[in-house]
């Protein structure tokens, strides 16, 4: 993913200032109102097409593309729009239209292809079980917040419109949330979102290329061996 250009923090631009963002929330509310309007008509409808894993593993692959595209309740599709928007338009003033396009498509796939794992995981060893369903953008959402705080971890973000924070550390705030919610209420889809993190983390720091990541081991290693030399005397003129 190539570096932001000036960018004005969150905001909320016009719709023709982010074609893809609000191209993305026209779908999804369409796709959300035509299932529920389809499921009251058929009995089928919102339930196909969100992500399940135990549907994806009988082989349901299409869950895996469409449920970031649909909202089952009016108070998830309108919070959800909402600050998918704001984040999503965010997205695309710094990197461009067409790195927000690739960066929901793959983020939502790679979310989805992790939390399968994720999800047994999580239940095998947190206090409360993971049903390893979500729907809508919450995982390509939860992916631009860490692609935000990995671009600028110092920036400060408004927590809940409210308390002032670090973007790093809404991060740790959100995923404590659901921790949280996950213990009191018994159950909760960490796994997915542990998954979008994830995948927030990878692309915005390119560390899901192999290659680029065993540079960075190399140049670690390097600098531990090298410590305290300098063909170059620092300012303070010593050497060490």
């Amino acid at each position: 993913m190539r570096q932001p250009v000036a960018t004005r923090g969150f905001s909320l631009p016009p719709p023709r200032a982010v074609p893809v963002t609000t191209w993305l929330c026209g779908i999804i509310l369409a796709v959300s109102l035509l299932a529920k309007i389809f499921e009251s008509k058929t009995g089928v409808g919102a339930d196909l097409l969100r992500f399940d894993v135990a549907a994806v593993l009988s082989l349901e692959l299409w869950r895996l593309v469409t449920y970031p595209l649909v909202e089952c309740t009016a108070f998830g599709l309108l919070f959800g729009l909402f600050f998918f928007y704001l984040i999503a338009s965010w997205f695309e003033t710094s990197f461009g239209s067409r790195d927000l396009l690739r960066f929901f498509v793959i983020s939502s796939l790679g979310a989805a292809g992790l939390a399968i794992p994720l999800s047994f995981l999580v239940n095998l060893i947190m206090p409360f079980y993971d049903p390893g369903v979500s729907e809508g953008p919450d995982a390509a959402f939860d992916a631009m917040l860490v692609a935000f705080a990995v671009s600028m971890p110092n920036a400060t973000i408004m927590f809940g419109f409210v308390l002032p924070m670090r973007a790093r550390s809404v991060v740790y705030a959100l995923l404590g949330l659901a921790l949280i919610f996950g213990i009191m209420n018994g159950a909760a889809a960490f796994s997915i979102t542990l998954g979008g993190m994830i995948m927030g983390y990878l692309l915005a720091s390119g560390n899901w290329r192999p290659q680029r990541l065993l540079n960075k081991l190399k140049l670690r290693r390097a600098r531990r061996r090298g410590h305290g030399f300098y063909v170059v005397p620092p300012k303070h003129e010593t050497y060490h």
